[in-house]
């Protein structure tokens, strides 16, 4: 044995090893392509408003503004640049020196984002909301720009994912005699097969918690899964993430059956940036509309919510309400206030302190996940953790490239082959059951694998037998 080896790990039970392998391999096989897809779009995202204000420096880049016109103003300004467009959304520049964001819906156009200076009302421009940079991002990251068959996608992934954690670090764990180079640190000194499996394995284990905390907390903005966590929320006030939480998020809020859901997707299609706690309340009922923009600011300024972070979203429809919702950064100063557009009374006011034990888990989650919670170094970390899973994922293709046999399809994936006589043990069976209980898609799809593991045994050659990497 050489020093930059490391012998092959003796599984504690026999069979075990090659079997976990051959899971580990399958499950990289569909995860890796979104995997590394979640990875660079995560990262970009974790400095949306950074990136932004340079990508569109012309548009969100202005002087320094310490005394913005009132809102009323610049809706005036929209209006006269965008005459027959219904408004329907304002966004208060997110710093003195960016632009105020104006959501308008042209008739029989694609609504826009339209960029006022705050203290001189004039507009800088317009873009199409679902082609602003970071939004085509957001929707990469969360459906592949696919809608729903694309969140179906990114959310089965995500639980392969966890597959492919619980077995790469069983791969991974030290046995009696392992030396701390190629379990802790990888042998960046080595070559071949050995230096990319310590590029894989190493970073991928520093990595696991880590890159688990970020799917479990990604998780209940997909269509399924948390569909499943928000219908436990209407079964019990310590899940109900608010007081009057009634329903799960959707793809498409303006096309869910809630009555009062279109008012906040404002016109853009499902928001993000709506706290998920809030997203399918029961929003009150309002009156006919009377009040304007500048009561629903006074109001806002009343309430101590008129800031960065606030987004003041028109009623949308008979009955609907103004939604004043404030995310200034961080789970903790969430605010939603609703405004009876009769005369502007507030009808309900929701900050994280009426939030369930669940609400609040999952908006802790949701903010440290967009690198929110805990300022730049939130950001920072969370894009390390990206860059270690793209790491680990190039590492681990070029491994699979490398070991791959000739032939094409026909000659096998390459995956590691079945262990002869091993019979899956109970506790694997649990650890698979408790994953297709949690992550159902997962489950489902485990049975799609079994069966298409075995119709290519039947139609391929045997599978290039390798050594545990």
């Amino acid at each position: 044995m050489t020093p930059t080896e490391r012998r092959a790990p003796e599984p504690r039970i026999p069979g075990l090893y090659g079997a976990v392998w051959r899971w580990h391999f399958y499950a990289g096989l569909f995860v890796v392509p979104v995997l590394l897809m979640l990875a660079v779009t995560g990262a970009l995202y974790t400095f949306d408003d950074e990136i932004e204000a340079w990508w569109y420096r012309d548009l969100l880049v202005t002087p320094a503004c310490t005394a913005p016109l009132p809102a009323a103003v610049q809706e005036r300004a929209v209006l006269g640049a965008h005459p027959d467009a219904a408004v329907r959304r304002y966004t208060v520049a997110a710093a003195a020196d960016r632009a105020a964001q104006w959501t308008i819906q042209p008739p029989g156009a694609a609504a826009l984002n339209v960029f006022v200076e705050p203290c001189t009302g004039v507009v800088r421009g317009a873009l199409p909301v679902r082609w602003q940079l970071m939004n085509v991002i957001s929707a990469l990251h969360g459906e592949l720009l696919l809608g729903e068959v694309g969140d179906w996608i990114v959310e089965l992934a995500a639980s392969w994912a966890m597959v492919l954690l619980v077995t790469g670090l069983y791969l991974w764990w030290p046995t009696p005699g392992d030396r701390l180079l190629g379990t802790l640190m990888p042998r960046l000194n080595a070559n071949g097969r050995v230096f990319w499996r310590d590029l894989h394995a190493v970073p991928a284990a520093w990595n696991a918690l880590a890159v688990a905390f970020l799917i479990l907390s990604g998780l209940p903005w997909a269509g399924f899964w948390g569909g499943q966590l928000a219908r436990l929320g209407t079964v019990s006030h310590l899940t109900a993430p608010t007081p009057n939480f009634t329903a799960a998020p959707t793809i498409d809020a303006a096309a869910s059956a809630d009555p009062h859901a279109a008012h906040r997707a404002a016109a853009g299609g499902d928001d993000t940036s709506i706290p998920w706690a809030i997203r399918h309340d029961a929003a009150p009922q309002g009156g006919p509309a009377r009040i304007g923009v500048a009561e629903a600011e006074a109001a806002a300024r009343a309430h101590g919510v008129l800031g960065p972070g606030l987004r003041l979203i028109y009623p949308d429809g008979p009955g609907a309400v103004w939604h004043l919702s404030y995310v200034p950064g961080g789970a903790t100063g969430q605010r939603t206030l609703y405004l009876d557009p009769v005369d502007g009374r507030v009808l309900d006011d929701i900050g994280y302190d009426r939030y369930s034990p669940l609400g609040k888990a999952v908006e802790w989650g949701v903010e440290i996940h967009l690198g929110r919670q805990f300022g730049l170094a939130n950001q920072l970390l969370c894009v390390l953790v990206c860059l270690l899973t793209v790491l680990t994922v190039v590492s681990g293709t070029v491994m699979w490239w490398k070991r791959r046999p000739a032939g094409g399809l026909r000659a096998g994936l390459g995956a590691p082959s079945r262990p002869k006589a091993y019979r899956t043990q109970l506790g694997v069976l649990l650890i698979a059951a408790v994953l297709g209980i949690v992550f159902p898609l997962l489950g489902a799809s485990l049975v799609v694998v079994l069966i298409v593991d075995r119709l290519l045994q039947r139609i391929t050659a045997p599978s290039v037998t390798g050594a545990a990497s």
